[in-house]
């Protein structure tokens, strides 16, 4: 049995039209394995660019948290020395005046962290975090502070990306946080901060244990 195929006006016959299909069918399987081997290589590239950001914010959260206690450290061994009549109404006083000073210098670290260039990212990073355990078909705002509006559209985008299966969008109300990124549902029946005052307030008593070691 023979085809025939007509190309620049010349007609070619195809002896054996099923090896043909057999074969249209070998190429069409193997750009289906390409492609999903590119589609697994993003995935894996997606996730290890994730794994870094966040990583990369707790090295420096760690670094914040190590500095404001050694700060802490200078002033209490400034202050402490002359408070030995009343050490222990002292003691609390100095612990809650370090306390405060050491949260202050963090929000301060935090929020110089907008003039970096690695700012979007570290959002982005924010933003999958908290949205990690959110289930499948759930609808997201995104809010962020009024100064980093421009990048809410794009941060929705990326999200949308890493969670194709959450109906996302971005809210250009700012929300009342200095840095971060909020997630909350349309209704506001649910939020997810991810916001500054979050991790300052995870590392809070963290601060306050080695603060009061040192007093």
């Amino acid at each position: 049995m023979t085809d025939s195929i007509a190309g620049d006006g010349r007609n070619y016959e195809v002896r054996n039209p099923e090896k043909l299909a057999s074969l249209k069918g070998l190429l069409l399987k193997k750009a289906d394995d390409e492609r999903e081997a590119l589609l697994e290589s993003a995935r894996r590239e997606s996730s290890a660019w994730l794994e870094e950001q966040n990583a990369a914010l707790d090295r420096m959260v760690e670094q914040i948290h190590t500095e404001a206690v050694k700060r802490a450290e200078e002033i209490s061994k400034r202050q402490i020395s002359g408070a030995e009549m009343a050490r222990t109404k002292e003691r609390l006083r100095l612990q809650n005046s370090l306390l405060d000073e050491a949260v202050t210098m963090l929000q301060k670290e935090l929020t110089a962290l907008r003039i970096h260039p690695s700012y979007p990212g570290v959002l982005a990073g924010l933003a999958f975090e908290a949205a990690e355990k959110l289930p499948a078909g759930t609808e997201v705002r995104i809010q962020l502070a009024s100064e980093d509006e421009a990048l809410g559209e794009t941060l929705a985008a990326r999200l949308r990306e890493k969670r194709p299966d959450l109906s996302v969008s971005f809210d250009t109300d700012g929300a009342p946080i200095l840095g971060g990124v909020w997630l909350s549902a349309p209704d506001g029946s649910w939020r997810s901060p991810a916001d500054w005052r979050e991790i300052i307030a995870e590392v809070k008593d963290s601060l306050a244990e080695r603060i009061l070691s040192i007093l």
